[in-house]
Formats: structure tokens, sequence, C-alpha cells
């Protein structure tokens, strides 16, 4: 004979981390400030580089906080938000130190011989 279902109220077991989805949260922001300074670059404000640091902060801070959660035991929801918002942060930081390498008008690219 069949077991019968357990209809666990939603309350009665324990709640998952929620810290991928806030560092998913930060990679996101850090994003679009990230966008924000190479847009403004592009047009000509070159000043705006100046706020570089910010998403590459923000893409560390997400980074650790989503590998924090990844290695509790209960994440609340999917684990593909966690590669994801791992991934959002690794790209938030290389967008970050590629700006920061613009403001410090540093080479980047192999054989470019300061600019």
């Amino acid at each position: 004979m069949a077991e019968p279902l357990n209809y666990v109220s939603p309350g009665a077991h324990a709640a998952g981390t929620t810290l991928p989805r806030v560092g998913g949260v930060l990679g996101m922001a850090a994003t679009f400030i990230g966008v924000g300074i190479f847009v403004l670059g592009c047009f000509g404000f070159s000043a705006a580089f100046y706020l570089s640091p910010i998403p590459l902060a923000l893409g560390a801070i997400g980074l650790v906080l989503s590998l924090s959660g990844l290695v509790t035991k209960s994440v609340a929801g999917e684990d593909t938000h966690v590669v994801a918002a791992l991934f959002i942060n690794a790209a938030c930081i290389l967008g970050g130190l590629l700006e920061l390498m613009i403001l410090l008008n540093k080479p980047f690219f192999a054989g470019a011989g300061g600019l």
C-alpha cells in the first residue's frame, strides 16, 4: 500500500539562506553601475572612471556572499541562482578591474605600449 503524502505547512521546515540572492542583487547593481560608467566614458566623460571601484567592490562583496551562501547546507529556492550570482559577480569584478585600468591609463592588451 502506498504511503500517505506528508503535507507540511511552509512554516514548519527550516528556512534556507538568502545570501546568494543578496549576492546576486549586489552583482546586478554592480552591472548597472559599471555599464553606466562605461557609457559615460564612451561619451567623453573620463571623470566617470573615478567611480570604477564601486562595481569592483560590489562584485567582490557579492561574490563573498554568494560563496558563503553556497557552502551552507540549505539554500532557499533552487541552486541555479547561486551559479548565476557567482557568474555575474565574477564578471563585475573583471569589468571593474578593466575600468580601473582605463582610469590608471594602463595597457591591458599585449603590445599596446602606453597610450
